[in-house]
């Protein structure tokens, strides 16, 4: 009983996605992720984020190359701070680095499901399971999920 109440501590939402997990439906249907054979890249970021801020223009590039039938890239913005992350993500459309759909999680319900072990974090789904996961900062992000989208 011990260890279960610290495991509970270490993760306040008692509950991580890890790879083939289904995701639940309620954080699915705030996602727009479909029980289907697309690959839904989910991508967690922040304003506050150095590396997401680096990342986020190659995800941005890696939609630009990706078939919409094939790969559906969608964000979710961490802040707080809901003006501050509406202002961060009007830059980032108004530079091209953002081209995708981008949720605001500001009371972390999606974010603190999901659980990822650091930022920027993104998370592979097909057919409604986390298929793979990347967490921090990615030399290449963009190459790199394409690879994996090849291995699924």
């Amino acid at each position: 009983m011990k260890s279960f109440l610290s495991l509970l501590l270490l993760c306040p939402f008692g509950f991580a996605y890890d790879i083939g997990d289904t995701v639940s439906p309620e954080i699915a249907a705030r996602l727009g992720i479909e029980n289907d054979s697309r690959i839904y890249v989910v991508d967690f970021f922040a304003s506050w984020c150095g590396s997401c801020r680096k990342e986020l223009p190659l995800i941005a590039e890696l939609r630009r190359r990706s078939d919409p039938g094939e790969v559906v890239i969608v964000g979710v913005d961490t802040d707080k701070n809901v003006e501050k992350g509406r202002a961060f993500r009007q830059m980032l459309k108004t530079r091209g680095h953002l081209n995708f759909p981008a949720v605001e999680d500001p009371d972390s319900q999606i974010i603190g499901t999901f659980d990822p072990v650091g930022m920027p974090a993104v998370y592979l789904i097909k057919n409604g399971k986390v298929a793979a996961t990347l967490f921090g900062a990615t030399d290449d992000i963009d190459r790199v999920i394409e690879a994996r989208i090849k291995e699924l």
